[in-house]
């Protein structure tokens, strides 16, 4: 019975009749001289154990014991119950490909068709890597497999422990002899405050000027431990003297430096008046809008004072310019007169006045007379939809909903003309899914902006391609006045009383696409229409403005008369008819004007 490897002894004493290589029989009945080798064999086996290794091999990956891979902290012995074996608290030691060799202590093992051990490792884990072997631990001297309080103080020969053999801080006070300890057995440095009974050192154990700073704590210190006069101002640290520190009435002018007194040092309102030399101060010295009002004499800013183009209409006392402060050679042209403030009146002062009246038409009436029109026309407004019932504006105008069939994207128009509450009617913008309510459009947020505009809707399963009109006043209130729109319906017959005017370009104006066909009239106030533009009136009903003597005409080259004729719109209502200059002279006779004053007559012409 030798076995060189304790693994291979079974448990049961009757088994272990012929294990290992160098075998000896112990079979009953056995010899005396075979008794003899056989526990000579054992002691062998077990001297070697403990002399060579400090483990046992169970799970070979091969043999009797084959260990498999379970997982990261488990593994398995096939077909055999070791739980025995693999006790929980009994160190392993598995080697594998990968991760090497890794040492560990047993958590648990159980049984079914294998032994399942579960292990708490050192360092590392278990990979899926094939296992080459795996070993418990016996006689451990390492990796703490010795189990505690296998060795005890008799198995330990005597002066065996060295210090090499003692780990830091495993020695304390009950393993010294009393007064085992002299000055030879302490080191430099070795005695720290503990060591000392509180209040024992006085002053003859110190030496002289052995206590520096950074033996004295923290405000430890108190005025008693001053001598008076000690401190001089090389124990003073920078900026360390506070005004709480300076009594009252001490510092003099004699302790400022020169010039060491800035506007940090003076408080609020503290500089009067007698503070400040005459003439001292100038333009630098005042903050950027610092003078009002209060700070000027009256009649102290003269012309010079005032800077080019600085005086505008909100520095002028309504009605307070006439006549006398109006340069009688100033060019008072159109832009300076508003719109409408002309009346007959006004035109009046034209009669009898002598001047090129014709140029004045021809430059500026067509002009304005078209600027006018277009200022009351509303531009075509598209929106993406309309709806055709009340819509909550706080949640149902968000992308991904829809209005009329078409879904929401956001930043569509949306057009709603349904509210059950009509002064929420308008134009509105579509926001992003969850941003709640929508606004209206910004530039359809006031009655100015929607009352008389057009929305043509651009898609809608009941709104597609219509127009509508927004019938609300201009001068009702948004947020309390009923916003109403109605649909233009098309026809053949009956009166347009609206019609959406493109700029084409070029000087164009396009009504759509198509000629208009139509047994009415259309007229347009237009600055000029060129002669290619012409194309479907019909050659013989041209006439070019030149044949008209007015824009493209000679000029008439002399003062005008009042036998001079001019072209008028009779009662505006588009039939042009001449008219003689004197009839514009009694015009403004009978609205008051004086016909020799030219400043009224600039006025009237623009």
């Amino acid at each position: 019975m030798a076995g060189t490897f304790l693994g291979k002894y079974d448990t049961t004493s009757a088994n272990n009749t012929a294990t290992g290589t160098n075998s000896v029989s112990v079979a009953e009945g056995m010899l005396p001289s075979n008794i003899n080798n056989a526990f000579r064999s054992v002691m062998a086996d077990i001297r070697q154990h403990y002399n060579e290794a400090e483990w046992i091999e169970y799970g070979d990956g091969a043999g009797t014991y084959t260990a498999t891979y379970a997982s990261s902290t488990s593994f398995t012995i096939d077909g055999t119950n070791v739980t025995a074996i693999y006790h929980a608290g009994r160190r392993v030691k598995v080697v594998a490909s990968t991760p090497g060799t890794i040492y560990g202590t047993v958590s648990s093992t159980s049984f079914s068709t294998n032994t399942t051990v579960n292990v708490t490792w050192d360092s590392g884990s278990l990979s899926s890597e094939a296992i080459t072997s795996v070993h418990i631990g016996v006689l451990a001297k390492t990796n703490n497999s010795i189990p505690t309080g296998v060795i005890a103080t008799a198995n330990i020969v005597d002066d065996a422990i060295t210090v090499a053999k003692m780990a830091v801080n495993s020695i304390d006070s009950d393993q010294y002899v009393d007064g085992s300890i002299d000055l030879a057995h302490m080191s430099v440095n070795s005695i720290d405050s503990d060591q000392y009974v509180d209040a024992s050192i006085d002053a003859e154990h110190l030496a002289a000027d052995i206590i520096t700073g950074a033996k004295i704590a923290d405000n430890a210190i108190d005025s008693e431990h001053y001598t008076d006069g000690s401190i001089d101002t090389a124990h003073i640290a920078a900026d360390q003297i506070t005004s709480a520190k300076i009594a009252d009435d001490q510092i003099d002018s004699e302790h400022y430096v020169d010039a060491s007194i800035d506007l940090a040092h003076l408080s609020a309102d503290s500089v009067n008046g007698a503070k400040i030399v005459d003439d001292a101060i100038d333009s630098e010295h005042y903050t950027d809008g610092s003078i009002d009002t209060a700070h000027i004499a009256d009649a102290q800013i003269t012309l010079a004072k005032l800077a080019s183009n600085s005086v505008n209409s909100s520095k002028i006392v309504d009605d307070s310019i006439v006549n006398a402060d109006i340069n009688s050679s100033a060019a008072i042209d159109a832009t300076k007169i508003h719109n409408g403030s002309i009346s007959n009146t006004e035109f009046a002062y034209l009669n009898g006045v002598s001047s090129a009246i014709q140029t004045q038409i021809d430059t500026k009436a067509a002009t304005s007379y078209v600027n006018d029109a277009v200022a009351g026309l509303r531009t075509r407004i598209i929106a993406e939809c309309a709806s055709t019932a009340n819509v909550t504006i706080s949640s149902a105008l968000e992308a991904g909903d829809a209005i009329d069939g078409v879904t929401l994207v956001a930043g569509d128009r949306v057009l709603l003309k349904n509210q059950s509450t009509a002064s929420q009617n308008g134009l509105y913008i579509a926001v992003a899914n969850g941003a709640g309510a929508a606004s209206r459009d910004p530039e359809h947020d006031t009655i100015a902006e929607l009352s008389g505009g057009m929305i043509v809707v651009n898609q809608g399963s009941a709104n597609d391609n219509k127009i509508f009109l927004c019938t609300t006043n201009s001068d009702a209130t948004l947020g309390s006045t009923s916003i109403t729109y109605s649909v233009i319906t098309p026809s053949n017959t009956g009166t347009v009383t609206s019609i959406g005017i493109a700029d084409a370009g070029a000087g164009e104006i396009t009504v759509g696409n198509t000629p208009i066909t139509s047994n009415g009239n259309i007229t347009l106030a237009i600055n000029s229409i060129a002669d290619t533009k012409l194309g479907t009136i019909g050659t013989a009903n041209k006439v070019s403005l030149t044949a008209l003597n007015i824009d493209g005409g000679s000029d008439i080259g002399a003062d005008l008369t009042t036998s001079d004729l001019i072209i008028v719109d009779d009662g505006a209502g588009g039939t042009n008819k001449k008219a003689a200059l004197s009839r514009v002279v009694t015009l403004m006779t009978a609205q008051g004007f004086v016909t020799d004053d030219p400043t009224a007559l600039a006025i009237a012409l623009g």
